[in-house]
């Protein structure tokens, strides 16, 4: 092998000590905005909003979307972006569908006086048919799912250290 085609020691250090470097640069921002991302807006009222919000925006028929929901009324609403984010993704699929099944028959008897014959199991498929049902339903057991999940945050924000306040300047 020619001489010009093996790789000199002193290139091949280079090359790793840059890798080294390119990785700890990621690292310091991936945690910088994690802190930034935690720390924004987190009183624990403001997680405790965030979260509801996030759960609400998960209980809504909206499927796909609710990431995307939580993420943008937390934008508009001055809330924690983050935990929105993580409320918004408490309703994983099967328990989605036991959520939509008990959002579409509450709303259903409210409407009507009547339970719909329907099986959990069906409620997705016919989600369409049944959206205005479904939707009356989120307000309600969205609702009440929301704030229970508010308040345990609320509690679990409140027995968290308080970061250290910011010397004051005399």
């Amino acid at each position: 092998m020619p001489r010009e085609q093996t790789p000199q020691p002193e290139a091949r250090r280079a090359r790793e000590s840059l890798r080294v470097q390119l990785a700890q640069r990621a690292a310091a921002g991936v945690r910088t905005a994690w802190q930034r991302a935690r720390s924004e807006h987190s009183s624990p009222r403001e997680i405790a909003l965030s979260v509801g919000l996030g759960v609400f925006c998960a209980c809504t028929p909206f499927v796909g979307l609710h990431m995307w929901i939580a993420l943008g009324l937390a934008t508009l609403f001055r809330l924690n972006r983050l935990w929105a984010f993580l409320g918004s993704r408490c309703t994983f699929f099967p328990l989605f569908g036991v959520v939509a099944f008990a959002e579409i028959e509450v709303a259903h008897r409210i409407r009507t006086g009547g339970w719909l014959p329907l099986v959990a199991s069906e409620a997705m498929a016919r989600g369409r048919e049944l959206l205005v049902d479904w939707a009356v339903g989120t307000l309600v057991v969205g609702g009440a799912i929301a704030i229970v999940a508010a308040g345990g945050a609320y509690a679990v924000a409140l027995s968290w250290p308080v970061p250290d306040a910011a010397p004051e300047r005399s």
